[in-house]
């Protein structure tokens, strides 16, 4: 892991701080201290942890709640996930982001395109949270949060239209402007707007289905 002066930066606190937290977690059998090297995870405890991840992402892909749940955990996720975008991208984030604006408008009348372009275009704003957490949740659950074949005019006539699409252009400009403007509010209430008239379109396609 690291020295305690490492550490101690990386982590922004003190010596003293990181010398008793990793006193600690050694006391636990999580971490071990090697004079003169530095401080390591133990090895039973770095397996004890990729099992718990493995065991984790199988339970997360394996997700039984309906369609509809996933639609109100991503409304929950990606708006707060826009709101940091708005406070931790860097100039490379946010150049990216944009990128797939300009993608979504040159690909307005490739059905197929637009689908892949949106998801890069979610995940671009994913990435420039900058959090791990959020980056590997999406990186797991990504194709149930954001379904294929939902731009398409021919499997869904009467919801998808070039309005419709053109539309959703003019959200995703929004939302690009407000995390560029570092506005947190402003990136959020643009990102709860397109999911709210994204999901009203979910919930048509499933009807129709139906």
């Amino acid at each position: 892991m690291g020295t305690l002066s490492e550490l101690g930066q990386l982590f922004g606190v003190s010596r003293t701080v990181i010398r008793e937290a990793v006193a600690a977690l050694a006391t636990e059998g999580i971490l071990e201290s090697r004079h003169g090297v530095g401080v390591f995870i133990c090895s039973e405890t770095a397996t004890s942890l990729e099992r718990r991840d493995s065991t984790a992402i199988q339970t997360m892909t394996q997700f039984s709640g309906s369609f509809m749940d996933m639609l109100e955990v991503r409304m929950a996720f990606e708006v707060h996930a826009a709101g940091l975008a708005a406070t931790r991208r860097s100039l490379a984030q946010e150049a990216e982001i944009w990128a797939t604006v300009r993608a979504f408008e040159a690909a307005m009348s490739d059905d197929t395109a637009l689908d892949e372009i949106d998801f890069a275009f979610h995940q671009a704003i994913i990435q420039a949270t900058n959090n791990s957490a959020f980056i590997e949740f999406f990186t797991i659950m990504g194709r149930r949060i954001l379904p294929a074949d939902t731009f398409s005019r021919a499997r869904h006539p009467a919801l998808i239209t070039d309005s419709y699409i053109e539309h959703t252009l003019t959200e995703h400009r929004a939302i690009c402007v407000m995390i560029s403007d570092g506005d947190v509010e402003g990136a959020r209430e643009a990102m709860r707007a397109h999911l709210t008239r994204a999901h009203d379109r979910y919930r048509g396609i499933l009807y129709h289905n139906s």
